[in-house]
């Protein structure tokens, strides 16, 4: 029967080999002993949370992906027959599929003149980069013009909208994930 400490063990074994890594390399990386390596390796013993995480830094991997077996895609190709979000002279367009532990949203947000968006939740975190044509990003009680090449990083607020002064196409950064 195959326990946890094994299925981790071999994981951790596995990115290291992939990374051309020597158990003495991740030593000195993850600051964990060579032979408490090999043994988390082998399953003979488990890992202290703090282990796991220098272990996962040291690999370059989050934690949680370390200990949890992935089960949706690494990388995300988005092609540009995705299908997009249409209402009201506005499209909106997701740049990436969910990958495994991942916590942003990139979105392609193209508006006619005058149209808005508003997605229903805000991240802690906000990046707007004005592609082509100008808008009015209206944070709160605040309004910013921006044009072309033009580009915002702010915290998340849950009170945004973003206007097309004229037709424009936007990418929109959110972390965490937006709701369309």
């Amino acid at each position: 029967m195959r326990t946890h400490s094994h299925e981790l063990g071999e994981r951790i074994k596995k990115l290291r080999l992939a990374q051309n890594l020597t158990l003495k390399q991740l030593e000195t990386k993850a600051r964990v002993s060579a032979t408490h390596l090999s043994e988390i390796e082998r399953g003979l013993t488990s890992p202290t949370v703090g282990a796991i995480a220098r272990i996962a830094r040291a690999l370059g991997e989050e934690p949680a992906l370390l200990v949890c077996e992935h089960t949706g895609p690494r990388v995300a190709v988005v092609t540009s027959a995705e299908p997009a979000w249409t209402s009201n002279g506005t499209r909106v367009r997701s740049l990436g599929s969910p990958l495994d532990g991942a916590e942003m949203s990139v979105l392609e947000v193209e508006l006619a003149a005058g149209a808005e968006f508003a997605p229903r939740a805000g991240g802690s975190e906000e990046f707007v980069m004005v592609l082509a044509g100008a808008v009015e990003l209206c944070l709160g009680a605040s309004t910013h013009a921006l044009a072309e090449g033009d580009a915002m990083h702010y915290p998340g607020s849950p009170a945004r909208v973003l206007r097309a002064r004229a037709t424009a196409r936007v990418l929109c950064v959110s972390l965490p994930a937006v709701i369309l």
